[in-house]
């Protein structure tokens, strides 16, 4: 999951002249250690490195060596294929933060990447992460992230105010949708216009309910998205949230950044998000704000829809074939170390993937819904997809909300994008 904000104009800037850059050394400016200073370059979604557990990490490196960090971000909606391309090309950075899973094979982490398998830290990675930054057996960077729960987060304030019970069931929901539309407040905000916050790994994330080898029968061309009726459904709630105003007359012109507002001023009542985006983005923004919402299971299916997404991990891989190969490696040892762990993520809002971070907090939210959470969670499948895109499922379902193309239209694009990456990959069966 991701945010933005404003600062990352510069980055950019500066990225795009010297685009190339891969780090370098001062040797009139040494670093704590004596030794020539060292600047490291990291490459990641602007939302990502703006994380606090990003930031902290940084600091805490650049304030205890002496070493510097250049940050290199990019746009959100082209972060992925802005990597490839570099890549591609030889001109990765020192650290590179990306997704694990079968989005991985298109970065070839066994000529680009070191194999972290047998670190240090490995031994401190709770068992249930370890599967979501395995490749090919092995582990090709540290995730340092947040751990959150996607769901439905609600005003719990407008919800008593009108009287509206937190609905627990897909048909209560759209009744609950109603019953706000009534009284003038629009049901659910979607930052649509970005594509990525449409979410549609939430609704996927339901499928193994219903197709329980549905990662590995898309992976090898047994099945197809158009096969599965469920996915069809997925897709027509959208459709019915749309068409029922439930998202609002302005849907197609919202976007992420404006959220927050949108929550704290009352105007929306419900969003999709997760329950450390509350205390990231709401509060932050809105302070106060963030002890009126609650989270409820998202509804987005069949007529027994009903999931909360568990969390997935971003990680820190370091590039083999780099100048500072051995400095870089050197930064995600000091940062994995589990004094520094607990610094970074000190009173954060958010589960951890360490068992040694003690430091951290768990939302209010995940605590009054950890019952349903527990029944109802189901893990992220998307980053295992071979070929599937957030950006580029968002944006066929703005396109099918817009009326650019029908339900089956849009479904049939998903299944030609997963399977011309598949093929690209070398992928059998495809």
């Amino acid at each position: 999951m991701t945010r933005r904000n404003g600062w990352c104009l510069s980055l950019l800037v500066a990225l795009a002249v010297s685009l190339s850059a891969c780090g370098g050394t001062n040797p009139s400016n040494p670093s704590r250690s004596g030794k020539p200073q060292v600047t490291l370059t990291l490459m990641g979604n602007q939302e990502w490195v703006q994380k606090p557990i990003i930031v902290r990490a940084i600091e805490l490196y650049e304030k205890q060596t002496g070493n510097r960090v250049e940050v290199q971000a990019f746009p959100i909606d082209t972060v992925d294929t802005l990597i490839r391309k570099r890549v591609a090309m030889g001109e990765i950075s020192d650290i590179v933060i990306h997704f694990g899973g079968a989005g991985l094979s298109d970065l070839q982490p066994e000529n680009n990447f070191a194999d972290m398998s047998g670190e240090r830290w490995v031994a401190d990675l709770k068992p249930a992460i370890v599967p979501r930054l395995t490749y090919k057996d092995k582990i090709y960077g540290l995730p340092l992230w947040e751990s959150s729960i996607g769901g439905m987060l609600y005003n719990k304030e407008i919800f008593e105010k009108y009287d509206i019970p937190v609905p627990t069931n897909q048909a209560e929901f759209f009744d609950a949708c109603e019953r706000l539309k009534k009284v003038g407040i629009i049901p659910v905000y979607l930052a649509s216009k970005d594509t990525w916050p449409l979410l549609p790994q939430y609704g996927i994330d339901f499928l193994v309910s219903k197709v329980p080898d549905l990662v590995e029968s898309l992976n090898s061309n047994r099945i197809r998205f158009a096969d599965i009726p469920e996915f069809r459904r997925m897709l027509e709630w959208y459709m019915r949230m749309k068409d029922g105003g439930y998202f609002g007359k302005n849907v197609l012109n919202n976007n992420w950044d404006s959220q927050p507002a949108a929550l704290a001023n009352g105007k929306y009542a419900m969003a999709m998000a997760w329950d450390v985006y509350l205390y990231t983005d709401l509060e932050k923004k809105f302070p106060g704000t963030a002890d009126k919402f609650g989270i409820m299971p998202n509804f987005m299916g069949g007529p027994d829809a009903k999931q909360f997404e568990g969390p997935n991990a971003a990680m820190l891989m370091v590039n083999k074939n780099g100048q500072h190969l051995q400095d870089a490696k050197a930064f995600i040892d000091f940062v994995s170390q589990p004094e520094i762990l607990n610094e970074i993520y000190r009173d954060l809002y958010t589960e951890t993937y360490f068992a040694s971070v003690t430091s951290n907090k768990l939302t209010k939210q995940y605590e009054e819904a950890k019952s349903l959470i527990d029944k109802y969670l189901y893990p992220s499948v998307t980053p295992f997809i071979v070929g599937y895109s957030q950006n580029e499922m968002g944006k066929l379902v703005q396109q099918m909300m817009i009326g650019s193309l029908s339900i089956d239209e849009a479904i049939a694009k998903m299944d030609d994008n997963r399977v011309q990456a598949a093929k690209q990959r070398g992928i059998p069966g495809f």
